[in-house]
């Protein structure tokens, strides 16, 4: 098997299933108990706190976890856009959000909120002197993506956090960090960021775990109620055995992401070349330099249906996507028709994305398999 879908989801390393076992089995008092053993997973949950924001760059004690990216960024914008729509009610995003920030705010401009969308360049890129101008005194909350989840174009993080509070200090700005987490390039100490969110299931942590930070003077309700305390603005029991399984995810991360990284970008630009130098008729829509994930590699087969390519690809057990899993069963991907790609372009179009665990060595293989499937696939039309 050639697994090559990790930005939907990484297998869990030996070391966090281990972490993970290990809690069940010996940390299992809930965080919100009032006795010691409640008190020692609670420190835990400190620690595993301190190890999440020591590695994003921002303070452990606006930590909070989620189940996941989807849920984070739910909570972040809605609890943001309720708690200031009394005096507010304009909003930016992009066009090329994932879902679960994209769909946030279309539910709020079908209920009287003015939704600005921004548009992006040929490879993704937001245009800044657009964000400048929209910003207004109305303006509650920005949210970009730090890295897109089909194409991996990074986003300059730290110049729109710079117009941002240029133009309204007292507007937000939040970024769904889920792709962008474990990049050894992006920290958010030099990054003013507003509230962020990031997901275990990318970094070779569990499904069913992630976090959100929330500034110290962002002014958010809650839309999750609850007696527990132990989690801040996110009423809920404490899953300490996902929690502790996160935090040793990240702990490894902090050692080996720039390897890791260096290893998938080499992976990206060989596969991409040799993709390039077999096939025909191809466009890749991913940069192949620092300016993208080196996770991400999204490539258009045109005179191919990306969906029909997958399932032909599934058959030599090589498994690939058309997009976002969150999105992928929807047609055409918005994020690439925003980018102006043709429909030939938009309909053959595929993301491969990498992890530790593949090897130079599949490229040929992946190479082999893909070219016989897009001759197959072309000769059907």
């Amino acid at each position: 098997m050639i697994y090559l879908d990790n930005a939907a989801s990484t297998k869990p390393r030996k070391e966090v299933v281990d972490a993970m076992v290990l809690a069940m089995e010996e940390n299992y008092a809930n965080a919100d108990a009032i006795h010691d053993f409640g008190h020692k997973i609670l420190l835990k949950i400190k620690n595993a706190k301190k190890t999440v924001g020591k590695y994003l760059g921002v303070n452990p004690e606006k930590i909070f976890f989620t189940s996941g990216g989807g849920e984070g960024n739910n909570i972040i914008l809605q609890g943001i856009i309720n708690a200031n729509s009394k005096l507010k009610k304009h909003l930016i995003t992009t066009k090329i959000e994932h879902p679960s920030v994209y769909e946030v705010f279309r539910h709020y401009e079908e209920n009287g909120f003015r939704v600005d969308y921004l548009d992006v360049d040929k490879n993704g890129f937001i245009d800044l002197d657009s964000l400048s101008e929209l910003i207004c005194e109305d303006t509650v909350v920005v949210s970009i993506g730090a890295v897109n989840s089909e194409t991996g174009t990074i986003q300059d993080l730290k110049k729109i956090s710079e117009i941002i509070k240029e133009k309204n200090k007292n507007t937000y700005f939040h970024t769904d960090f889920v792709q962008g987490f474990g990049l050894p390039n992006i920290n958010f100490s030099k990054i003013k960021v507003d509230a962020l969110t990031v997901s275990g299931h990318k970094i070779y942590a569990p499904k069913g775990i992630g976090a959100i930070y929330v500034g110290e003077n962002v002014k958010i309700d809650d839309i999750i109620f609850g007696s527990n305390s132990a989690n801040g603005v996110i009423k809920r029991t404490l899953p300490t055995e996902l929690i502790l399984a996160f935090s040793k995810a990240v702990e490894i991360l902090s050692k080996e992401d720039e390897k890791e990284a260096i290893h998938s970008q080499n992976f990206k630009i060989n596969l991409a070349k040799k993709l390039s130098e077999e096939i025909e008729n191809i466009k890749i829509n991913s940069l192949l330099t620092e300016k993208s994930s080196p996770k991400i590699l999204n490539i258009s087969f045109n005179g191919t249906k990306g969906e029909v390519l997958t399932h032909f690809l599934g058959m030599y057990d090589i498994f690939v996507s058309t997009g976002s899993a969150c999105s992928s069963k929807k047609g055409n991907s918005r994020i690439l028709a925003a980018m102006g790609l043709s429909q030939s372009e938009l309909d053959g179009a595929i993301r491969f994305s990498f992890s530790n665990e593949n090897k130079l060595e599949e490229i040929e293989e992946i190479v082999k398999r893909v070219k016989e499937s897009v001759a197959r696939i072309r000769k059907m039309r």
